[in-house]
């Protein structure tokens, strides 16, 4: 049994290996040729058209096909396997510890092959899943990635369910006047110069808008604690991170036309939920949550979002530990403890001093996002802006393969975007050219606040000045950034 058993080895390792070990030359020579012939091709093919793993990863046409290939090497491994194993024993029946051993081998050359299978197919399920199929409609039109001039009409009425709970209030149909220093947006020269495809000419720039929502024990739907707007420059590593504020009230929302109708009451971190609830005040996407966030930061930026991305707290933490955990350089003393992000766990807790680096695992790093003691709001988004730089300058596409099992099961429990599936790779390739150095960050803290609310002192926003420090900021590089409004960068501040 011990021939058969070598000989089925080699030919596991390499078709034909144990067929030319037994001496069978003509049958060791078809296999060896056989399997050469399917190495030379795909060299020949990495060679003349490189195949990106990530965009394999997404296309369901590329996936058929490799599955196909696995199919075809897996049944030439089992009948080169099979084949020496039969030649090197005696025509009389096996018995049962050489039926167990050659079990044994089919199993080891097979495992690979089904894994292969079973992991292609459960990460293209959960990205298909999770992504979208097409582009998003809900994107407020625009030149460039500056917003476009509103159509020369009235105020737009919202259409079906009336706002709940005096959230929205109407507004003047009178156009507020441009104040600022930089010029009006719709006189605005284009914003790019990247050399490429026209298609990406058009549209140099790609936003995201971040949300972070504290759904979880204890809480009933979902308030947007996190809200930030990431922009991406294609072909400079440039990219500029927005953090807009939870508890802005009296924020224009905005139509699918892109004009402006009643404002809404209530603080800014409660919009998506009531989305959510009046799913009819928000068509053009899959999520009226979602659109009724994306276009109202959009107006209150002045700038378009693409796509969005949400995760709760029991998200984030898996998605954390799933990359290994975060590297964050701290800057100030945090002792603290947030809310738990699922039952049965405790709170996550975090006891950092300024200066030293650290390594966060998931909780960890929840609770320096989440950390509001002996702080402000202010300062919270501050920390989630490095939080996101330190991410983004520590993940690369090797990382995101070696976990993509693990990233592709939470995403599909935990996010939700209107990313198309087709785009995903070249936003993971956006992300990891970022430069912190090139990253310009922005808190629109309290000298962005226009007035208070009587009632309860919520703040109102000075859109004006907010608009003309985005516009700024996509227009000008950090350097310059620093010179004009004190804008810092990632590196710097973080």
């Amino acid at each position: 049994m011990g021939r058969r058993v070598t000989a089925g080895l080699l030919s596991l390792a390499l078709p034909g290996a144990g067929q030319l070990y037994l001496g069978a030359r003509a049958r060791a020579a078809s296999l060896l040729g056989v399997s050469g012939a399917l190495f030379v091709a795909a060299a020949a093919l990495v060679l003349l058209r490189p195949v990106d793993l990530l965009d394999a990863a997404v296309r369901r046409e590329t996936l058929l096909a490799l599955l196909a290939v696995n199919v075809a090497v897996l049944a030439l491994r089992l009948f080169a396997v099979v084949d020496a194993w039969r030649l090197g024993g005696a025509s009389r029946a096996a018995g049962i510890p050489a039926l167990a051993a050659l079990a044994l081998l089919v199993a080891f050359t097979a495992a690979p092959h089904l894994a292969t299978a079973y992991y292609a197919i459960r990460g293209y399920d959960a990205l298909d899943a999770v992504f979208a199929d097409d582009q998003p409609r809900d994107v407020l039109p625009s030149e460039g990635v500056f917003l476009a001039p509103p159509a020369p009409s009235g105020p737009r009425q919202p259409r079906g369910d009336a706002p709940a709970r005096g959230h929205a209030r109407p507004q003047s149909a009178k156009p507020t006047p441009f104040r600022g220093r930089a010029e009006p947006l719709a006189a605005s020269a284009f914003v790019g110069g990247f050399a490429g495809p026209q298609a990406l000419i058009e549209r140099p720039w790609v936003t995201v808008l971040l949300i972070g929502s504290d759904h979880g024990p204890e809480r009933v739907g979902h308030r947007t604690d996190t809200m930030i707007v990431v922009a991406l420059e294609r072909g400079t590593g440039r990219a500029v991170a927005l953090g807009v504020p939870r508890n802005y009230v009296d924020v224009p929302l905005v139509g699918t036309a892109g004009l402006a109708v009643p404002r809404y009451a209530g603080p800014l971190n409660s919009l998506y939920q009531f989305g959510l609830e009046h799913p009819s005040l928000f068509p053009g996407g899959e999520n009226p949550g979602a659109t009724a966030l994306k276009q109202t930061i959009s107006s209150l930026l002045g700038i378009r979002v693409d796509y969005y991305a949400f995760v709760d707290l029991a998200g984030f933490v898996e998605m954390v530990d799933a990359l290994g955990g975060v590297r964050i350089h701290v800057k100030e003393r945090l002792v603290d403890s947030v809310t738990r992000p699922a039952w049965g766990e405790t709170k996550p807790r975090i006891d950092v001093r300024p200066g030293r680096t650290y390594y966060f695992s998931g909780r960890t790093a929840l609770a320096y996002v989440r950390s509001r003691k002996a702080s402000s709001d202010y300062t919270r988004m501050t920390r989630q802006r490095c939080f996101l730089s330190a991410l983004a300058g520590q993940l690369d596409v090797k990382t995101v393969l070696r976990h993509f099992g693990a990233l592709t099961a939470i995403a599909k429990e935990r996010v939700r975007t209107d990313i198309p599936l087709h785009s995903l790779p070249d936003l993971v390739r956006l992300v990891v050219a970022v430069e912190p150095e090139l990253t310009a960050t922005e808190t629109f803290g309290p000298t962005y606040i226009k007035s208070r609310r009587k009632a309860d002192g919520y703040p109102r926003p000075a859109e004006n000045r907010i608009r003309v420090t985005v516009r700024d900021a996509i227009l000008f590089p950090p350097d310059e950034l620093d010179r004009r409004r004190g804008i810092d960068t990632a590196a710097r501040s973080c």
